[in-house]
């Protein structure tokens, strides 16, 4: 099978939205709170989220004077959305508002220049930028072609392992690998990141094995490494699960998490075939551009697309297949129009076999448990940080209910289902005027 690589991304960076966080009190009454681990559905519940944290949860949970009160009633809570692949360069950083707008509370950013990603990072989490929390690489580890954004260039391991020091002291919060990565400048990463407690993902590059990768300890594969999870277990075009069992087990057994990027991989033929980008009306100029860009300077030929076809089908039943054996799942996004496309992604899941429970957990407990945070956030209990969605329709019964929200508490701040139109239609705006 072919190996299936990544288009470079290009990007300009605009304004950014500030916003302060509010301290004031909430309480949602009369909702039915749903747990992402085990889908029970709870009734007639009371959540009340004091500064950035949850301080109640129950039926007559005491309400605090001069709380906001949101009513829940016939509406469904679930924990903020995490989207695990992010470019917020690429993207653009006027994007942070319509992630909330989607309920999305955190992101991964999976690649991005320090100097603009990393104070972005910390504006969000001072509160002087108003946008998910953001846990970001930095600039990716590899030796692509100089046309490739977001990189630091290392040749060989010597330069690796000065690398991974150099952004360990920049203060990123992982090490991001890609396909250009060389052989020896990997193995010096997987062997120098730990040592600094960094982890470190990405794609597994085209001199590595997936076998290696997993026994190297990366931590996540992201979209498939190009479909070459499975791609390097087939023999010629026909994938069984029996020729893939062995690898799939062991990427199990080694705690690799996946994130396949479904809803980016899927629009890829439809996009360099003339069709417009998903939700394009909502897209920054920024992301609109680097879209054309990528399709003018790729020329990707009718027969390649094709490849992509057939790769993306094969691609939902290994996901089942993967998940069936105990691979664990991440929901990311990539370079695709924030907010809806994780959206997207869900249900992309559900296509795959995953049931609406499983699909909400690759963006809720999913994450928290990726990031060894699931005693702060993914779920809704006292002590966790209010990162809340109130949406009109159970998920669980149709998980395009993940879309019908009425309002985002975000750390501790209510946006409102008035301030979340607000937000959606001033990029719809600004996207129209071109």
């Amino acid at each position: 099978m072919r190996h299936f690589r990544l288009l470079p991304c290009f990007a300009i960076v605009l304004a950014l939205a500030v916003a302060a966080l509010s301290a004031q009190p909430i309480a949602i009454t009369n909702v039915t709170v749903i747990d992402v681990v085990t889908g029970r559905r709870d009734a007639g519940m009371t959540v009340v989220a004091q500064g950035d944290k949850i301080t109640a949860v129950g039926r007559g949970a005491a309400i605090p004077r001069g709380a906001a009160r949101v009513n829940g009633k016939g509406k469904f809570l679930i924990p903020g959305l995490w989207d695990m692949h992010t470019h917020h360069q690429g993207t653009g950083a006027e994007c942070l508002d319509l992630f909330v707008a989607k309920g999305i509370v955190g992101t991964r950013d999976m690649g991005g220049d320090a100097d603009f990603i990393l104070p972005l990072r910390d504006r969000v989490k001072s509160g002087a930028v108003f946008g998910p929390e953001i846990v970001a690489s930095g600039p990716i580890l590899d030796d692509a072609p100089a046309a490739f954004p977001y990189r630091r260039r290392v040749t060989n391991a010597a330069e690796a392992r000065v690398a991974v020091a150099d952004l360990k002291r920049l203060g990123v919060d992982f090490i991001k690998v890609h396909d250009h990565t060389p052989r020896d400048a990997y193995f010096a990463i997987a062997e120098e990141a730990p040592k600094l407690g960094l982890t470190f993902a990405g794609h597994v590059p085209m001199g590595v094995k997936i076998e290696e990768a997993a026994d190297a300890g990366q931590r996540s594969i992201e979209h498939l490494s190009n479909y070459e999870v499975f791609g390097q277990c087939m023999k010629g075009d026909d994938y069984t699960l029996e020729g893939c069992r062995r690898l799939f087990e062991k990427l199990a057994a080694k705690g690799v998490w996946q994130t396949p990027t479904l809803a980016f991989f899927e629009s890829i033929p439809d996009m360099f075939s003339g069709k417009p980008l998903a939700h394009a009306e909502y897209a920054s100029d920024s992301l609109l551009e680097l879209t054309r860009g990528n399709i003018k300077a790729s020329n990707v030929p009718a027969e390649a697309l094709d490849k992509y076809r057939l790769a993306g089908k094969l691609s939902l039943q290994v996901i089942g297949d993967m998940h069936s054996l105990g691979n664990q799942f991440l929901a990311g996004c990539d370079g695709i129009v924030p907010g809806f496309c994780l959206h997207d992604e869900l249900e992309w899941f559900t296509k795959a076999g995953f049931s609406p429970l499983e699909a909400l957990q690759t963006a809720t407990v999913n994450p928290a448990r990726f990031l060894g945070r699931e005693s702060s956030i993914g779920g809704i209990a006292i002590g966790k940080r209010a990162d809340l969605v109130l949406l009109d329709g159970d998920p669980l019964v149709d998980i395009h209910n993940v879309s019908r929200i009425s309002a985002v508490v975000i750390r501790g701040r209510l946006v409102a289902k008035a301030e979340i139109d607000r937000i959606v239609r001033s990029h719809r705006r600004a996207t129209q005027k071109n």
